[in-house]
């Protein structure tokens, strides 16, 4: 059995009360394979803005009590990036969980090994129309680098994908490699070396659901 963490996203209901939540599809995608129990990660801070540096605090102790009982984790797509994404993503990479981080996931894992991390702004909107789609629909293809783990899962030069973003990853990175780029060039997809399974996705898998989405769910739980 698979015990797979996902980061909670924060919302406002209709009652206009906060509350923190899992995107469901992500839950449903999972769900897929039999032998999965998905858990939902908050953030034992009242603010999830708050820093988390890994060190031996009484937070840190909380974060990594449930992290420390999770086989693979997912940072899902989302409106916000929390410091809390980066102590999970970082997590996974120490320990060599698997780690699949999706959209804004994908974006948050990229700035953090950017080079340059002023460059990223997640208050500039761009006008990308082909990027702006509907979760089950295909809207570009993406083109899949050799000699990557995602090569070796799809087995494919170039498939279809869906685009739900608005940002736009557009820097160089430190350590992360690029293994996928969209057929109009934006960076659509990274994966950390030499760990078993630390990828990010621009594009939603969750959503499509589709071969190429299954190869995925299947490498990445093992």
């Amino acid at each position: 059995m698979h015990i797979v963490g996902i980061v909670g996203r924060s919302y406002y209901n209709k009652d206009n009360q906060e509350i923190v939540q899992t995107h469901d599809a992500v839950r449903r995608f999972l769900n897929n394979r039999d032998d999965v129990v998905c858990i939902t990660l908050l953030s034992p801070e009242k603010n999830c803005l708050t820093k988390l540096e890994p060190g031996e605090d009484e937070v840190n102790k909380k974060i990594d009590y449930i992290l420390d009982k999770c086989d693979a984790f997912v940072v899902p797509g989302g409106t916000y990036a929390y410091n809390f994404d980066e102590y999970v993503i970082n997590y996974a990479i120490e320990h060599d969980k698997p780690l699949l981080a999706i959209c804004l996931g994908f974006q948050v894992l990229c700035n953090m090994f950017c080079k340059d991390r002023t460059k990223f702004d997640m208050t500039e909107r761009k006008n990308i129309p082909r990027h702006i789609g509907k979760g089950e629909e295909y809207s570009h293809d993406v083109l899949i680098k050799d000699n990557t783990i995602l090569k070796e899962i799809i087995k494919e030069d170039k498939i279809p994908v869906n685009s739900v973003h608005h940002d736009i990853v557009n820097f160089e990175f430190d350590t992360l490699i690029v293994n996928a780029i969209s057929d109009d060039g934006i960076i659509e997809g990274v994966e950390y070396p030499n760990k078993k399974f630390i990828i990010g996705l621009q594009w939603h898998p969750e959503y499509l659901v589709d071969e190429n989405s299954l190869k995925i769910l299947e490498k990445f739980l093992g």
